[in-house]
């Protein structure tokens, strides 16, 4: 091996140790669905950002459903409550459109659903939820991070969690909602998250002690 082969083995040799350490393989669980494309266009950004989410966690059903068999027509509402996590990958976004890749996560137990007696087009799942409201996370640690979004979604108000931007030390949320913001806080407290706020946006935050 001359020195030249040398030398480019050992600048590729911790390229291939960091590509198998990132969590690449977690496509091979169904739940989460990696590279979901989200395109919509309507008369503002908000509005064709919430249609191209829509749309996203439309398509990842349908890819889990021809990856486990599950089976059921969901609505969007309770496509939204089957979601636990919604992750960016990458968007761009005009005054009218959306375009983006989202990687979506659907809550455990998803795949094992099924058609509810009756004959109906839906599927049985939890509460649909009845409201949702932005939320502005704070933390310390990824660590940190992952205990208060574990704790958000063990709340028993809470349907789902979407991450719409996240950063070192915070996270900007929406949480979709079993019960009204005012009735779901005390349940939300209740799993060890600190709610502040009583109109549209919450801040959140580990309860310390919990």
């Amino acid at each position: 091996m001359t020195d030249r082969i040398r030398r480019r083995a050992a600048l590729l040799a911790p390229l291939s140790v960091v590509a198998f350490c990132l969590p690449g393989a977690a496509q091979d669980n169904p739940l989460v669905q990696r590279g979901v494309p989200a395109e919509a266009t309507a008369d503002n950004a908000v509005q064709a950002r919430d249609r191209a989410f829509a749309s996203a966690r439309r398509i990842a059903w349908q890819r889990l459903q021809a990856a486990t068999g599950a089976s059921g027509s969901p609505s969007d509402s309770q496509l939204e409550s089957m979601v636990s996590a919604i992750v960016v990958e990458e968007e761009r976004t005009t005054p009218t459109r959306y375009v983006g890749r989202l990687t979506v996560q659907f809550a455990s137990g998803t795949a094992g659903l099924s058609r509810p007696s009756g004959g109906g087009g839906g599927v049985s799942v939890s509460m649909a939820p009845v409201a949702n409201i932005e939320a502005a996370a704070s933390f310390g640690s990824l660590g940190e991070w992952l205990e208060l979004r574990r704790r958000l979604l063990a709340a028993e108000p809470v349907a789902g969690v979407e991450v719409m931007s996240i950063a070192i030390n915070s996270a900007r949320l929406r949480l979709s909602l079993r019960a009204q913001p005012g009735d779901a806080q005390g349940g939300i407290f209740a799993a060890g998250v600190l709610v502040d706020g009583d109109g549209p946006s919450w801040r959140v935050g580990l309860a310390p002690g919990r």
